[in-house]
């Protein structure tokens, strides 16, 4: 085995160091409707920022209210109206220099409305000392951070795509050098597959299956990957049952593909995560 000097190294700017696992971890928790998703983001360590866009949470944050420890921003959650006059509908008569021009409104519109206060708020609530930031959902906060760039029809320049890209990550980045939970709660949706009909074309069909929306990149950046299942009760009035399956674990690799009982953030991360100790 081959050696170098401790010295040497130091002097050459490296070191063989290895820090601890941080006490913090970027999740993706992805469900179709009603299956726990908000639930158990909201079981993350506390304080814990709730940055909305959705408008499926009435009933469920507020089972959390005694704890005192969720904050959102005071003028309300990020539900963004994009005005009449920017969206693009399909029957929308405009020649290609008027579409570029609304698209570069929307896109102005977008970033100061949407991307300026979500952005702000963020790094605010991380200088403030969050423990944990839920996004809900990831889907539409991509989507405006996309659109925040470029039109819905100005998909083909690459430096633009770059850029949305470059928000998007610089947003989980900033949890996870902070060492902060970030949770990003996504849906699920049928997946479709093209097939061949006896005259040769091609067409699609809904399969059984299911796949994330969202953030195409957003698996490949998070430590975890957990999707929620609900089986309701045979007896009524019991019940139903909720699960989570486990889609990928950096930390614990054998846990993948494993369905576990739903239970709270601190509960399920002594068994994926063992070497943390204190979340």
């Amino acid at each position: 085995m081959a050696f170098i000097d401790p010295k040497v190294l130091e002097e050459a700017g490296f070191t063989s160091d290895i820090a601890p696992r941080k006490n913090s971890s970027v999740i993706i928790v992805a469900g179709t409707e009603g299956t726990g998703k908000t639930h158990w983001s909201l079981t993350a360590p506390k304080p814990l920022l709730y940055q909305s866009t959705d408008f499926g949470d009435d009933g469920v944050i507020q089972k959390f209210a005694d704890s005192g420890m969720i904050i959102r921003p005071k003028r309300g959650d990020y539900k963004l109206e994009i005005p009449h006059e920017l969206r693009p509908f399909v029957d929308r008569q405009e020649t290609d220099k008027e579409r570029v021009v609304r698209e570069g409104m929307l896109a102005n519109h977008v970033h100061d409305r949407f991307y300026i206060p979500f952005r702000r708020d963020l790094e605010a609530a991380i200088k403030a000392g969050v423990r944990s930031v839920v996004w809900d959902t990831h889907l539409e906060i991509w989507e405006f951070i996309r659109l925040s760039v470029y039109g819905r029809a100005a998909t083909n320049r690459d430096d633009l795509k770059t850029q949305a890209n470059a928000k998007m990550k610089e947003c989980i980045r900033l949890c996870n050098v902070n060492n902060v939970n970030l949770i990003m709660i996504n849906r699920l949706k049928p997946r479709w597959e093209s097939y061949f009909d006896q005259g040769g074309a091609v067409k699609w069909r809904q399969t059984a299956d299911l796949e994330m929306q969202g953030y195409d990149k957003a698996p490949e950046l998070v430590a975890i990957n957990l999707w929620t299942k609900m089986t309701p009760s045979p007896t009524p009035g019991d019940l139903p049952t909720f699960e989570l399956v486990v889609k990928k674990c950096r930390d614990n690799a054998e846990f993948v593909g494993t369905v576990l009982p739903m239970m709270p953030f601190e509960e399920l991360m002594a068994l994926l995560v063992p070497a943390v100790e204190k979340w």
